[in-house]
């Protein structure tokens, strides 16, 4: 049986890497991961938009692993 190491901060520094950030009309970021469901997230500013969807990455990744699913 071969192991896999599977560093989750790693992932999610890439998945932070991808994401966009914009502005909607009411000044809330809205933050995404392009092309991957469930990435996204919002806040009143730039920093909170994105501590707010490393939460959300690392949520659904949890999730995922324990549903014993792959996100690709």
């Amino acid at each position: 049986m071969k192991l896999k190491i599977f560093s989750m901060s790693r992932y999610v520094d890439e998945a932070l890497k991808k994401a966009q950030y914009a502005q909607d009309e009411n000044g809330v970021v809205v933050a995404k991961v392009p092309g991957i469901s469930g990435f996204f997230s919002q806040g009143e500013t730039f920093e909170e938009a994105r501590k707010n969807l490393r939460d959300a990455i690392e949520g659904n990744i949890l999730l995922l692993l324990q549903l014993g699913k792959e996100k690709t």
